[in-house]
């Protein structure tokens, strides 16, 4: 089974709502108390892997997993617990979001590096800034995180909201493993964290192996069929894509299959007769099946004569 076959709607996620601020984020920050002369000043401060800011004069205020509403309100109730202001009015905006470069690679439709918000950095964002997965992707992923990224998420101290209650989204169950592998046929039983990227992460898509059936022997064109993805290749229509056989009576064929735990290959006969008629011997083929169309007497015989028409009529016309 490959990608294209998966519904990649169902991946969970592990997205936290965009409004709530991240480590990382750069926020600005005004405070206006009424006795200024002028405007207020206003500070760009970037959120400490701690989630806090550091506000001039009222000092570190942990904002972090707060929506800028809240976190205005924090910085306010903070300043006049310490005894700095008595009714300020503070104000906070986002200025930048903390984003994260995430490498797309093998088979998706546009592979890259992409900036990804902090907030929604999963494996579901990363395939879809890619345009989603190219037709020869298989359903497996492996995910590489950097030494870096998964230290720096071990030490990250968890943000409380205004309840002062740790926040879940940002908690992390268990320790970050460096490398994560992803079979999209299981989408149900993956916890959302498995599919989370770090900073610096690398989503590698890998790509379905070619199944190819080898067609030889008395064919038009003796070569490699790629079989049909998700699809089943009959003999007959392996044979068709050979451009059929040279001699019409040719019947023989054999199959050479390399069976898992066999010491020799198989060798399984069949009718091109049969098959034509609806028969067992129009059989599904497996990849890696070598089938080779056979000579008979019959198939020689006819040879032969063609050989000798086209000897004696050649020698019968002058210049050729």
């Amino acid at each position: 089974m490959s990608a294209r076959h998966v519904d990649l709607s169902q991946m969970p996620r592990t997205s936290a709502p965009s409004e709530w601020l991240q480590p990382g984020d750069t926020v600005e920050v005004s405070i206006a108390t009424g006795v200024e002369k002028g405007v207020p000043s206003k500070w760009k401060l970037r959120l400490d892997t701690n989630g806090a800011v550091d506000v001039p004069l009222v000092g570190p205020v942990p904002i972090a997993g707060l929506t800028p509403n809240l976190a205005s309100e924090r910085i306010r109730d903070q300043s006049i617990q310490r005894g700095l202001y008595v009714d300020p009015k503070v104000t906070l905006s986002v200025e930048e979001r903390r984003s994260y470069q995430i490498t797309v690679v093998g088979a998706v439709n546009e592979p890259d590096t992409y900036e990804i918000p902090a907030t929604s950095c999963d494996l579901m964002t990363a395939l879809t800034m890619a345009k989603g997965v190219s037709d020869e992707a298989s359903r497996f992923i492996e995910i590489r995180h950097s030494a870096t990224a998964i230290a720096d998420l071990a030490n990250r101290p968890t943000p409380v909201g205004p309840d002062g209650v740790a926040l879940v989204s940002f908690q992390q169950q268990a320790p970050m493993a460096p490398v994560v592998n992803v079979d999209l046929a299981n989408l149900s039983s993956l916890p959302p964290q498995s599919l989370t990227l770090l900073d610096g992460s690398v989503v590698s898509v890998t790509r379905e192996p070619k199944r190819i059936v080898s067609v030889i022997g008395l064919v038009k064109k003796p070569d490699q069929v790629e079989m049909p993805d998700g699809e089943d290749l009959t003999l007959l229509d392996a044979i068709a894509r050979a451009g059929g056989t040279t001699l019409s009576i040719a019947d023989k064929v054999h199959i050479i299959r390399t069976v898992p735990g066999a010491g020799q290959p198989v060798v399984i006969e069949a009718s091109l007769s049969d098959a034509r008629s609806g028969g067992v011997d129009n059989m599904r083929l497996a990849a890696g099946d070598i089938v080779s169309v056979e000579e008979t007497p019959a198939t020689v015989a006819l040879q032969t004569v063609r050989s000798f028409f086209r000897v004696g009529f050649s020698a019968a016309v002058p210049g050729l």
